[in-house]
């Protein structure tokens, strides 16, 4: 199982599978998921939990046109029991993959401190959730915060209520599905500029939802210390989330390019050939045409061929001979 201290030393990227509700409030569905995530090598995968009584205003208090949009309906039929989250974390577990949740209210987030969750994660729409930011707080766990709906000076005002927690800050888009075209690259740059500050310990990771899996790798290239995904068992089925996920082969593939680029991200120097390989490789200085002894050997009388064992070609070696009496008598091809 993944440890959090290798991710708060830089030492490895966190790699997470978002089941969401992508199980559809099926149990067998959800431990699929899970099995799914740690076939496709994900170092964590991570649930969203809420009590039976949701998260909204009552219906009396809204107005009709609001409730009707609200897609209660679906969260209803996405619930778990707490107790079987218990299961699904054990479960987790015991395959050495590490689980985690956003609690998405209160009784949630008392019923993942019960059970001793290691990590706490704050769903885009809550960074403004006050009560629950404080709770977490007093924790003093580690906490990723995604940040979605929220400019940069916004979420700096409320990572601030972390203060006490080892945080990664997700940079994200809360649009389902997002597109590449709604992703700025140079905007994730200043924002790991911002937030990343390795003696509080604040990362910064990446919280895809894309079809694609090109921005995770990219992001990671620039910095990016988690990176979280969305898994489900199938893209064509009828899974709530389907819009903002990927398959389990699609899915292990996007980690196996982030583990190449994370090698080469901890190489501090290429590893250029040998010597004998580049002298095989490089070319001489040679005779174009015939070169009679004490003619001067012109642009036009040169050629370079391979291997370059001889006068090697270079510009420091062009220009000793370019101009130059020809000292003996040269065949065609002949090295000079």
């Amino acid at each position: 199982m993944v440890d959090l201290k290798d991710i708060f030393k830089f030492k490895k990227v966190m790699i997470v599978a978002e089941i969401g509700i992508n199980h559809n409030g099926i149990i067998d569905r959800l431990f699929k998921l899970v099995e799914k995530a740690k076939l496709s090598n994900a170092d964590a995968v991570k649930f969203q939990i809420f009590s039976e009584e949701l998260f909204y205003i009552p219906e009396k208090y809204l107005p009709k046109d609001i409730y009707q949009k609200l897609p209660i309906e679906i969260f209803k039929k996405a619930y778990i029991p707490f107790h079987k989250y218990k299961e699904v974390f054990d479960y987790s577990k015991s395959l050495g993959i590490l689980p985690f949740a956003t609690p998405l209210d209160l009784q949630s987030f008392e019923f993942l401190t019960s059970i001793e969750v290691e990590v706490f994660k704050v769903a885009s729409s809550d960074i403004t959730y006050v009560p629950l930011l404080k709770r977490i707080s007093k924790t003093k766990k580690p906490c990723i915060i995604s940040t979605g709906f929220s400019n940069i000076d916004e979420v700096d005002k409320y990572v601030k209520l972390l203060k006490n927690n080892p945080l990664v800050v997700m940079f994200c888009v809360s649009r389902y599905p997002s597109t590449p075209e709604d992703i700025s690259i140079k905007e994730f740059i200043e924002f790991k500029n911002k937030f990343e500050d390795k003696k509080r310990p604040s990362l910064v990771g990446f919280s895809d939802h894309t079809k694609t899996t090109s921005l995770p790798i990219a992001m990671v290239t620039l910095g990016a210390r988690v990176v979280e995904k969305h898994l489900t068992l199938d893209e064509n089925d009828n899974a709530y989330d389907n819009a903002v996920s990927i398959s389990p082969e699609k899915f292990k593939v996007m980690v196996e390019m982030i583990r190449e680029v994370e090698i080469s991200l901890s190489i501090p120097k290429r590893n250029l050939p040998s010597e004998f390989v580049r002298k095989m490789s490089v070319r001489s200085l040679v005779s174009s045409t015939s070169i009679s002894k004490d003619t001067l050997i012109t642009e036009d009388k040169l050629e370079a061929l391979r291997p370059g064992i001889f006068t090697e070609s270079s510009i420091k070696n062009w220009n000793k001979i370019i101009n130059k009496k020809a000292h003996k008598n040269y065949s065609p091809n002949e090295p000079i």
